[in-house]
């Protein structure tokens, strides 16, 4: 009996330790089991590191990056941009699990057991969905009507101008790659959009016909006939209208040319001058400009010109200008012989009759035309002038005449409706008729404004009586709004585009 003691004492010896081994074994598969949902060291999907996250913390992770919205970077201001899931989490998490059971399944409990278990670095690469048409949709419905800027011409505002701008556009199709890049990015989520800049249009002088028509229906008198040429240039662009009881006629009309008539007068001078003027003759010649003297100008005609037939070369000068709706038919003394009946397509109108003076006569738009090409001579020597008269007159002698014209500091008419810092040069010309009353008025110049030089000439008749101050607030008014066309007020910026 005393031989059973040990062997029931190793019995239980053995039993604990069987026990223990047993607890050792169960933990040590617990701690084997628990390893499949711990990811080991090193792995990654993509760039970004998930090591020692469960699988739902890797999934949280990645989508904390790319779930991220992207910025917008539009000239600087920022937009913030939704986007809708760029990967497939439930995909990627399926995937994730799987890689995690392959590294389990390659380690057996026995390994576990012995210490022999490894698992390799999980390395994921990310596949990306495509991205939405919504992406588009949103730069082309909300990008580009809040932010674009549709460039603008100088346009009617009133009785004058509002500067034109320029404008940008979005690159939509240049911008979506660079949007794509940030979002698959997980590091740099800011696209800056591809936006272009649109150019100023040019200004549309058709514009500035319309607001003339309305300007000349407010200020004239009913039946009054006003006629207005005007040439740009800088453009080339030019247009001639004439208006009576807010309707528009057909052009070129005969007006009695008055003083008007001396600009050609002088013109014809040069022509035949071919040294310089002596001082008597210039001091002459500045009177007949600046003063519009009568006598001043018939001894130009007499000596410089030459003889008692020299309107016959004025008009024979403008015919070869092409101007042949103008001409003088003799001196401006009083009692002059009217040396001949001239005949011209605008005084042969049959619907419009103005009882022009048989003496000398132009329309708007002869006058406009042989100031453009004095501007054009004295600005190059280029033009009408030189083309027709080369080697007689030059660009100097072009320039002489433009100081002449703008030493005619008469603040009435085309001047009245510009700053008196803005030189013009320029003739005007009114007559009391045979009935001794006013009936015809009329201004040519060239306007060196700050934004653009133009030639603006205006003639105006009324049927009874034209009242100097009533004439002068049209010419004024007519004048001001051409000045607003090209030097318009500028348009105030703001965030939200462009206004006054």
């Amino acid at each position: 009996m005393e031989e059973s003691k040990p062997s029931l004492g190793l019995l239980f010896i053995s039993l604990g330790l069987l026990f223990f081994a047993g607890v050792l074994t169960f933990l040590s598969w617990q701690h084997y089991k628990a390893i499949d949902r711990v990811i080991p060291d090193g792995s990654m999907i993509g760039d970004i590191p998930i090591t020692g996250l469960t699988p739902d913390e890797a999934i949280e992770r990645v989508r904390s990056v790319y779930g991220l919205p992207v910025v917008l970077d539009y000239l600087g201001s920022s937009i913030m941009l939704e986007m809708p899931d760029t990967i497939d989490y439930e995909k990627l998490k399926a995937e994730l699990l799987s890689n995690i059971d392959r590294t389990y399944e390659a380690n057996s409990f026995l390994n576990f057991l012995m210490g022999k278990f490894s698992q390799e670095p999980i390395r994921m690469e990310l596949t990306f969905m495509e991205m939405p048409d919504s992406v588009r949709n949103f730069l082309s419905e909300e990008i580009v009507p809040r932010y674009d800027i549709f460039p603008m011409s100088v346009q009617p505002e009133g009785n004058g101008f509002r500067a034109g701008h320029a404008g940008r556009a979005l690159d939509i199709e240049a911008s979506l790659p660079l949007i794509e890049q940030a979002r698959l990015s997980d590091s740099d989520r800011t696209a800056k959009l591809v936006v272009a800049d649109l150019p100023q249009p040019p200004a549309n002088i058709l514009n500035l016909e319309v607001l003339l028509r309305s300007v000349v229906d407010t200020w004239q008198d009913r039946n009054q006939i006003t006629e207005i040429y005007l040439s740009d240039p800088a453009s080339g662009q030019s247009f001639d209208l004439a208006r009576r009881n807010q309707t528009d006629l057909v052009p070129e009309i005969a007006f009695t040319a008055a003083s008007t008539m001396k600009l050609p007068i002088m013109v014809s001078s040069y022509v035949r001058m071919d040294e310089e003027p002596s001082s008597f003759t210039m001091k002459t010649m500045r009177l007949m400009i600046t003063e519009s003297k009568n006598d001043q100008t018939d001894w130009m005609m007499e000596n410089i010109i030459g003889g008692p037939l020299a309107p016959f070369a004025v008009t024979e000068d403008l015919e070869k200008l092409g101007l042949t709706n103008s001409f003088l038919a003799g001196y401006f003394y009083l009692g002059a012989p009217l040396l001949d009946l001239v005949k011209t397509e605008a005084n042969s109108r049959t619907d419009v009759n103005l009882n022009p003076d048989v003496y000398n006569q132009t329309t708007a738009k002869d006058m406009g035309v042989l100031m453009d090409a004095l501007y054009h001579c004295s600005e190059d020597g280029s033009g009408l002038l030189t083309e027709t008269f080369p080697g007689q007159i030059t660009s100097d002698e072009c320039k002489e005449m433009i100081g002449l014209l703008k030493d005619n500091l008469l603040p009435y008419l085309i001047s009245a409706g510009v700053p008196d810092s803005v030189p013009v040069a320029h003739k005007h010309g009114w007559i009391e008729e045979n009935d001794g009353l006013l009936h015809t008025m009329g201004n040519i110049g060239t306007v060196y404004s700050p934004g653009g030089d133009y030639i603006l000439s205006i003639f105006t008749w009324h049927p009874e009586n034209l009242i100097f101050d009533e004439g002068n607030s049209l010419f004024s008014q007519i004048s001001s709004a051409v000045y607003g066309y090209f030097n318009p007020t500028p348009a105030v910026k703001s965030s939200e585009g462009y206004g006054l």
